[in-house]
């Protein structure tokens, strides 16, 4: 069996299966336009995302992801059930305690916040192309004004908030810290949001946290991604 996707709380969740699991697990997040429903995913869909799978399972590790609500943007409910999803997986499946977590784009908002108060169950986190304050993609969708409609309601819809209020609710809302005891890498292809993250890159880069690593990729060289996601992780498993 080489997955198999179930329902909780009405969202499919979905679980790859290494043909010679290693006991360690990833807690997969997609971006805002990933999805995952009845025997398939986004990331089974997409040709540079299923090779990511592919090269994890082929490594020994056991992924599993939900469709979160869709475009959740960090919402509460989208972490309630990211948190509910690990403890089904460790209690239906021979796994150890300590995940790795994978999130690309807005699903690290959901990552961020899942540091917040799991991080004794999270071994380490690779994000993507990062979004890292729901307030970037603000400043990024008004200056397209053919889409900024479309994504405040997206934001509305996923934080229970009406339209009126929402771009209040957003600028009033607190960054979340990024994590110092968790190891945590970001790979960064350049030209992917650079105009709105370029501020958070460039203070993250001047910290010089001993835990972050960053890791800039030319697109051509997109490929290395597997295997720069798959060091990260091997390279956190004998410690603890």
């Amino acid at each position: 069996m080489d997955q198999r996707t179930f329902q909780m709380d009405g969202q499919w969740s979905i679980v790859y299966y290494p043909f010679r699991p290693s006991g360690f697990s990833i807690l997969l997040i997609g971006d805002s336009g990933h999805f995952v429903c009845e025997g398939d995913s986004y990331w089974l869909q997409h040709p540079g995302r299923r090779g990511i799978l592919n090269h994890l399972k082929d490594s020994g590790y056991m992924l599993f992801s939900s469709h979160l609500y869709g475009a959740n943007w960090g919402s509460k409910k989208a972490v309630e059930l990211a948190e509910k999803l690990y403890f089904m997986m460790m209690k239906s499946e021979i796994l150890n305690d300590k995940i790795h977590i994978l999130a690309e784009g807005a699903g690290s908002l959901v990552a961020l916040k899942l540091l917040e108060f799991m991080d004794d169950k999270i071994r380490s986190v690779v994000l993507i192309d990062p979004w890292l304050s729901i307030k970037s993609p603000l400043l990024r969708e008004r200056e397209n004004k053919l889409y900024y409609k479309k994504w405040l309601r997206e934001v509305a819809f996923a934080y229970d908030r009406s339209l009126n209020e929402i771009e209040e609710y957003i600028e009033s809302m607190p960054d979340h810290p990024i994590p110092t005891h968790t190891p945590l890498k970001i790979i960064r292809v350049l030209g992917n949001n650079d105009t709105a993250q370029a501020n958070h890159y460039k203070q993250l880069n001047e910290q010089k946290r001993k835990n972050l690593e960053m890791v800039y990729l030319l697109p051509e060289k997109r490929y290395k991604i597997p295997y720069q996601i798959h060091q990260f992780f091997k390279g956190n498993e004998d410690t603890f």
